[in-house]
């Protein structure tokens, strides 16, 4: 018996599922529906024979999803805060699923303010249904923030996966997230998450501009490299438009269809047009975030069935927690080689992580290779030119209030990392400041982020504790409507006196 309960922002959640009482699920005629071309390889979703067995949106006779749910039901049993939830298809099949953990929900709490929307694996060779929601932690190493398998790839079906992410995160909205270019993962981003920025990962389009382009990439070996440093070497949208409109003329592609196509939405992908919002990137070209199709392949995560798959991730993802985990002890007992005599350089090595330091450290180096000259000034906010002593060519602006201690480049690399540029630490430099103003730490890149960790442990025993109670009441309240009464009147009463205490109203009456 598997029941299933409709709530009220409509997700289906399982909230009972007995292993001696389930029947094979219904036919279904569903299918992915790519709104991006992907290479041919073998799905886990099986062609049917001429004569089909009865199957569901996951697999074959009710097999592999029954196979799932018991072993999330079994998760859940041990780990109550463990959370899964299931989208019906129109046959009222099983067709996409969705689950997180108590790491991915805290880690979501700490490091959930860029995320990325990665359909790599399901994209992949092997065609793989696994999506995930992932992030960065403050030592840069990839983290899950929740996982789904997704046999629709539908609006309304990424809406009910945003929407339930978004719920199981008590509603937490990133500062900006990066999808594939899919116009239904853009579509419902968009209703479910307005205000947040929403950006196209800069290599799918480059992938997808390759294979359009094919002619264009073997013809000219040299429009490639030439196109990735107009995209990604353009620190401004002027500049930008300047070399795009250079490289089309150059290479006479200016009425090429695709080229037009992906510059007219250039504000979704364009590293100059998204440089004001958060996006956590503090990789360079030689280190590229890694994919969960890098990450399957790096831990060997094979492609069996669902459950398997499932179980190896987890595995995965614990050897994951466990370099985090030395990370940080790495970061607290090994001292960095300092490289100037700057206090901003110690104040800056006691508040980062090595990894995020060594990121610092070398923006305070390069400043030394700047001088400034200050060009107007309005009571206390100056505005300097930074001049690279090799390049008087090129300078960049940076604005200063001295009095409220607040800085400004036209670069943006802080607004977009996190992590403050070369240009306004010369400026500081010049202006006599020896320590970095403390709005220019971000928490999510210190070692003290995750400073509270152990209070929300504790606070997940009792979430796991409290759970087990009310799921015991749900079970006996559920006998008959007398005893449901009973049992609802108890829940309603309990609910009042949590609120009572939460607001320091309680009183304890014998």
């Amino acid at each position: 018996m598997l029941q299933v309960n409709r709530r009220e922002n409509g997700c289906w959640c399982v909230s009972r599922f007995v292993l001696e009482h389930c029947h094979p699920l219904g036919l279904t005629d569903l299918s992915p529906q790519k709104k991006l071309p992907t290479k041919p390889g073998v799905s886990l979703l099986t062609v049917p024979d001429p004569a089909p067995p009865r199957q569901n949106g996951l697999g074959p006779g009710g097999g592999v999803a029954q196979s799932l749910l018991e072993y999330f039901k079994r998760m859940q049993s041990d780990n109550p805060a463990f959370f899964y939830a299931i989208q019906l298809d129109r046959n009222n099949c099983i067709g996409n699923v969705f689950w997180a953990d108590c790491r991915a929900r805290m880690a979501c709490n700490y490091f959930g303010d860029a995320v990325s929307f990665d359909m790599t694996c399901k994209r992949n060779k092997r065609t793989v249904p696994f999506v995930a929601f992932t992030g960065f932690n403050h030592h840069r190493q990839l983290i899950n923030l929740g996982c789904a398998f997704m046999t629709e790839e539908s609006e309304e079906s990424f809406t009910w996966l945003f929407d339930t992410w978004c719920t199981l995160m008590s509603h937490h909205k990133p500062t900006s997230i990066t999808t594939c270019y899919n116009e239904s993962v853009e579509s419902a981003v968009s209703r479910v998450f307005p205000d947040v920025k929403q950006r196209f990962c800069q290599r799918d389009i480059f992938s997808y501009l390759k294979e359009r382009l094919s002619d264009v990439y073997s013809s000219n070996p040299g429009f490639k490299p030439e196109l990735k440093h107009v995209v990604k070497g353009s620190e401004n949208p002027s500049e930008f438009e300047s070399s795009w409109r250079s490289l089309l003329e150059r290479y006479n592609l200016t009425e090429n269809f695709w080229l037009g196509f992906f510059y007219n939405i250039r504000h979704k992908w364009v590293p100059a047009f998204v440089k004001d919002i958060f996006f956590g990137e503090v990789f360079e070209d030689d280190t590229k975030p890694e994919t969960m199709q890098k990450f399957f392949q790096r831990n060997s995560i094979t492609t069996t069935t669902l459950r398997d798959l499932v179980t190896q991730f987890d595995k995965a993802m614990a050897c994951q927690y466990e370099k985090e985990f030395q990370a940080d002890v790495l970061t607290t007992q090994a001292r960095p080689v300092m490289k100037t005599t700057s206090p901003m350089e110690k104040q800056a090595s006691e508040f980062y992580t090595r990894t995020i330091f060594e990121i610092f450290q070398e923006e305070l180096v390069e400043s030394s290779g700047f001088f400034t000259e200050s060009f107007e000034e309005q009571g206390p906010i100056s505005k300097y030119r930074v001049v690279r002593y090799d390049d008087a060519n090129n300078f960049h602006v940076v604005t200063y209030n001295a009095s409220e201690k607040i800085l400004s480049c036209n670069c943006l690399k802080f607004e977009y990392r996190g992590i403050q540029c070369c240009h306004a630490l010369r400026v500081l430099i010049a202006s006599g400041e020896l320590l970095l103003p403390e709005g220019y730490f971000l928490k999510r890149w210190g070692r003290n982020a995750k400073a509270n960790e152990f209070y929300l442990n504790l606070a997940s025993d009792w979430v796991n504790d409290l759970c087990r109670d009310t799921i015991r009441l749900a079970e006996e309240g559920a006998k008959c409507q007398a005893v449901y009464k009973a049992a609802k009147s108890a829940l309603c009463k309990a609910l009042q006196d949590v609120r009572a205490a939460k607001n320091g109203t309680f009183h304890l009456t014998r």
